[in-house]
């Protein structure tokens, strides 16, 4: 049976996805480690990112497909 492709990167078949980092750690020193206590997130909204090539995932167009769509960024010249 093949894996299904509507749930992978486009670019790199990965099924690993990350958000930019919009969230920071607090941690406690115990028993000579850090440890985490709570995560809070600093802003509303994260961007979607493949966790093996970095294209930037379109989230609400995936959502409304039901499969993994790369952003598509404008590029300036």
């Amino acid at each position: 049976m093949q894996p299904a492709t509507n749930i992978r990167c486009p670019s790199c078949n990965s099924e690993d996805f990350v958000t930019i980092p919009n969230r920071y750690d607090l941690l406690k020193f115990v028993d000579g480690n850090f440890e985490v206590i709570k995560s809070e997130f600093t802003e509303e909204e994260y961007r979607i990112f493949c966790r093996e090539c970095g294209d930037e995932i379109d989230e609400k167009t995936s959502v409304e497909n039901k499969k993994v769509i790369l952003k598509i960024t404008r590029q300036e010249h």
